[in-house]
């Protein structure tokens, strides 16, 4: 490799990469992803920035000031990346994570303690000043941990009463996803239960980490598609066709009222109405998951009112997670990383006369989600989308590819937009493992991120045996009562199809 003149800096940069991390002095250095680097500049301004919300009742012992700290530098210390800062190379327009491990045992803790709160906020405070108050995250500070219970937290294990005790964890998006958050909660949880004392604990904070094989590559790196000319040129034929396919002519009317002020609406089945719910939808060889995006499309139905708007079909975006489809060739095992890729599913908008309509909406869905999973081209998609999305970020001009034939340039561009966005988190009892803490009985769990003005994203889970929906949007981003009319409408399907 040819250098041009410069300082040791420029030598560096051209060094560092996404695919490895390189070493500069005591610090480890990797090149932002696509999908990464998506994501970066909205986060400057907090948007994207996730939490996860756990309501539980635990004993105060367990919940010990000195012992959430050890527990917090373990997980953080098990995923580097919450470690980490950023830092912008304004000569590659591209920022870089730098990781400079703890010094000592006693610097761990210390580090740990100063991205842990101790406060008496209830869970719709905590929620609401995440996301609308001042970002508490940022290029130097990327987890962020809070632990609030209504009672002063003990420094000695001498009340073995139990608190319920309200967890906020936060973390920007380029950093990981929803899997991440759900499963660092688990893990920290499992510490804190855990039968060891606090020194037995700190153990393995004195342990030897070979951080090279810890430390997280970009995913993109780690997803292997064919080489080739000719499975370059079939990739691309699959992204064109694909692109081409997602047409609708459906959004929620945006009106901006007043500033963006986000608010999260959630509701539960009971665990008998929830029993109900998903084996109704076995019955029809679908999951809740496909049920829920059917009902959404049939909501929006009932309330077209212009026959014309029937015409066009409406499309949702939701994301798919890709861990299962990397490759194996790097030794980490942290789940700190964020592995997405995002698609849309396209439904009619006329409305489903008869309930067996309905459930054929439902298998559409697993059919489609299906064949995008299964698609040869699945990786080869990703990549191309990740690349699309980092150019839109930076106010680039993302030239989508096309065939260039004579039929298609004569036809007019099909409206692509749509209604909203889904988050189908699917079932987080596989997730958190009550066997792990059986002293620890958990309430509710809420992830979401913040949104920019006009933001709409629902958000499906089951957990202790219920199904939850969220919806987290912007009260003053939309015609007044339309949100909510929308919200009644969907939980009153449920009701009406699911049970």
């Amino acid at each position: 490799m040819v250098f041009e003149k410069g300082s040791t800096t420029m030598i560096m940069q051209a060094f560092r990469r996404a695919d490895q991390w390189t070493i500069t002095g005591e610090s480890f250095e990797r090149l932002f992803g696509d999908s990464e680097a998506a994501f970066y500049p909205a986060s400057k301004n907090g948007l994207g920035d996730m939490f996860l919300h756990l309501a539980f009742k635990a004993p105060t012992g367990a919940m010990r000031r000195d012992r959430v700290i050890i527990a917090w530098a373990i997980i953080r210390r098990r995923h580097p990346l919450l470690m980490s800062r950023v830092i912008y190379d304004s000569t590659l327009n591209t920022p870089y994570f730098s990781f400079l491990p703890p010094a000592s045992i006693r610097n761990a803790l210390e580090e740990a303690e100063r991205v842990l709160f101790f406060n008496n906020k209830k869970k719709d405070e905590l929620i609401f000043e995440h996301m609308n108050g001042a970002r508490v995250l940022s290029d130097e500070h990327l987890s962020h941990l809070v632990i609030s219970t209504s009672h002063v937290t003990p420094t000695a294990a001498v009340d073995p009463d139990y608190q319920d005790y309200d967890l906020l964890m936060c973390a920007p998006h380029f950093l990981g996803d929803g899997t991440s958050l759900h499963q660092a909660t688990h893990d920290l949880l499992s510490l804190l239960a855990s039968p060891l004392t606090d020194s037995q604990l700190t153990e393995e904070l004195y342990r030897d980490a070979e951080w090279a094989k810890v430390l997280p590559p970009a995913f993109e790196t780690r997803i292997e598609v064919p080489t080739g000319a000719l499975a370059k040129i079939a990739s691309k034929v699959d992204f064109i066709k694909t692109l081409g396919k997602e047409i609708g002519g459906h959004t929620l009317a945006r009106r901006q009222r007043g500033p963006q002020r986000t608010v999260i609406y959630e509701t539960a089945f009971s665990e008998d109405e929830t029993a109900v719910i998903l084996k109704k939808c076995k019955s029809h060889s679908v999951t809740v998951n496909h049920a829920v995006v059917a009902l959404c499309n049939m909501v929006w139905a009932r309330n077209i009112s212009n026959p014309d708007n029937k015409r066009h079909p409406m499309m949702m975006y939701t994301a798919m997670n890709l861990r299962p489809h990397l490759s194996a060739l790097h030794p980490t095992n942290t789940y700190w990383f964020i592995a997405l890729t995002y698609f849309n599913i396209v439904l009619p908008a006329f409305l489903p006369e008869t309930q067996e309509v309905f459930w054929h909406r439902a298998r559409t869905v697993k059919n489609q989600i299906r064949n995008m999973i299964q698609s040869p081209f699945l990786k080869a998609r990703a990549l191309e989308m990740a690349k699309t999305r980092v150019a839109r970020s930076r106010g680039e001009n993302a030239q989508m590819p096309t065939l260039e034939t004579s039929t298609e340039s004569s036809l007019p561009p099909a409206p692509s937009a749509a209604l909203l966005g889904l988050s189908l988190i699917g079932n987080l009892d596989a997730t958190y493992n009550r066997s792990s803490y059986p002293s620890f009985h958990l309430h509710s769990v809420t992830t979401a991120s913040r949104q920019k003005a006009g933001g709409l994203l629902l958000l499906e889970h089951t957990f202790a045996k219920k199904l939850w929906l969220h919806l987290c949007w912007d009260e003053n981003g939309f015609e007044e009562g339309h949100i909510e009319k929308f919200w009644a409408a969907l939980r009153e399907a449920v009701h009406e199809l699911l049970m």
